[in-house]
């Protein structure tokens, strides 16, 4: 089963774009942000990203987990939400 921490922090990553402000938005260190994304492509055996220096882009398993990304922590909230009314 994925970790959902690590989905969540991928995520994030791509859409701030920056493993810093990333590590700054989820109130972890730098480090604590390569390691998720390094442990998520372990754990799915695939690169997820292309690293150039501070710089990154997206593999295409890295494209696909985050278009599914948004579903399924989109949909985990509102689970969250109705479960919690």
């Amino acid at each position: 089963m994925m970790n959902i921490t690590w989905l969540r922090t991928f995520f994030t990553l791509v859409e701030v774009g920056h493993f810093t402000r990333t590590a700054e938005r989820l109130h972890m260190t730098q480090s604590g942000v390569s390691q998720h994304i390094r442990k998520l492509e372990s754990q799915l055996d695939v690169d997820l990203l292309i690293r150039q220096g501070k710089q990154f882009s997206l593999t295409d398993a890295g494209e696909e987990l985050y278009r599914e990304a948004d579903d399924i922590l989109q949909r985990l909230a509102n689970l969250e939400q109705r479960i919690g009314d």
